[in-house]
């Protein structure tokens, strides 16, 4: 064993990690997009969702634009510059900075509530659309230097995630496909498809869809699409770096430039959708693919990682041995990122350790 070797103690402490990790996916093993509280929390939520129309597209752009529309207005009032390169009349460098308190998401905040409140599936599933994309171009447009926009996307992501956990649990496969074809649409335009980790979280909302013969098909469509979308903006920017070999600015639908680089975007994006192909492969309840996919992977720190925390929970510590031997082998400097650093202070060291410590109290 390490110099460093955590005591017993510590040993449990990982192992209880472990067994919490294994919890939170209600599955054979830890999962990356997937948790089982959006399943509870959807629950939750159907007790008091009525069938009740909402909010029509045209009313909910309504309600969202105005606060944002005061809030830009504000700007614009604070310091009119012809050298603007924001949509209000200051540029972002000097833009105050954005706080949620601001009420600006007041709108958005309303029609996701309004939507929520719903089981028409579809007519929420458009509304959800509207307010995530309406969002994500404000999010653009402001100075978002302590993160609370980016954290309020989130939190719209996933409760867009939530509900359509209810739409696969209680919809007609019709009008689920619909529903979810409305979110699809939204991760392949502009304002997500640049960001790939934004763009596949949201295009997580098809995994509840994996659980039933009849509705899988909705989820490979959606990862399909998105693998589409990526292979045009790959080829639109390197079209653009030939063209223009000083830079990688990218014109979106509204005019905006966009300094992308084509083989980052490309690896953030295949590496979410191995994740989210991981996820798939659990809740079809293929875990021996889903288990393949882990080792074949091993090289990537989330990979390596869930392999190790579902090994630790099964207790299966021969596997583990090998396992964490076959990652020291292959890459003595491999950290891992989905573990806690006091749980695993010399990484996959403490997890050989950990193996090792076990094995030979005969457990």
């Amino acid at each position: 064993m390490t110099s460093s070797t955590p005591l017993p103690q510590q040993y449990e402490m990982l192992c209880e990690f472990a067994w919490d990790q294994l919890n939170h996916s209600g599955l054979t093993s830890p999962t990356f997009l997937w948790d089982a509280s959006f399943h509870r929390d959807a629950e939750a939520d159907d007790e008091i969702r009525m069938d009740v129309p909402i909010a029509s597209p045209e009313e909910a752009q309504q309600i969202i634009d105005g606060p944002i529309t005061w809030y830009l207005r504000m700007m614009d009032s604070l310091s009119p510059t012809q050298k603007a390169n924001g949509p209000s009349g200051i540029p972002l460098s000097d833009m105050p900075t954005f706080f949620i308190d601001s009420g600006a998401l007041a709108g958005v905040e309303a029609v996701i509530s309004n939507a929520r409140s719903t089981t028409r599936w579809h007519d929420a599933a458009v509304n959800f659309s509207l307010a995530l994309l309406k969002t994500s171009a404000f999010l653009g447009s402001i100075a978002d230097r302590e993160g609370e926009g980016l954290t309020y996307l989130k939190r719209v992501i996933d409760e867009t995630r939530t509900y359509f956990d209810s739409v696969a649990n209680h919809a007609d496969p019709v009008t689920g496909g619909l529903a979810l074809n409305e979110i699809i649409n939204a991760a392949c335009k502009d304002d997500f498809r640049f960001n790939p980790i934004q763009m596949v979280t949201l295009i997580s909302c098809a995994l509840p869809f994996a659980q039933w013969d009849d509705t899988r098909v909705f989820v490979y469509d959606a990862m399909d699409r998105a693998r589409a979308t990526m292979d045009s903006i790959e080829k639109d920017i390197q079209a653009n770096d030939r063209d223009d070999p000083a830079g990688n600015l990218m014109m979106d639908s509204d005019g905006n430039l966009i300094d992308v680089s084509a083989g980052s975007i490309r690896e953030q994006f295949d590496t979410s959708m191995l994740l989210l192909r991981h996820d798939v492969l659990r809740l079809c309840g293929d875990d021996e693919q889903a288990d393949r996919l882990l080792r074949d992977n091993s090289d990537l720190e989330p990979f390596a990682d869930t392999r190790a925390i579902q090994l630790i929970a099964g207790k299966r510590w021969r596997e583990l041995y090998d396992f964490a031997s076959r990652i020291l082998n292959d890459d003595p400097y491999q950290q891992i990122a989905l573990i806690p650093p006091n749980l695993v202070p010399d990484d996959w060291h403490t997890i050989l350790d950990l193996a090792q410590y076990e094995l030979a109290h005969g457990q």
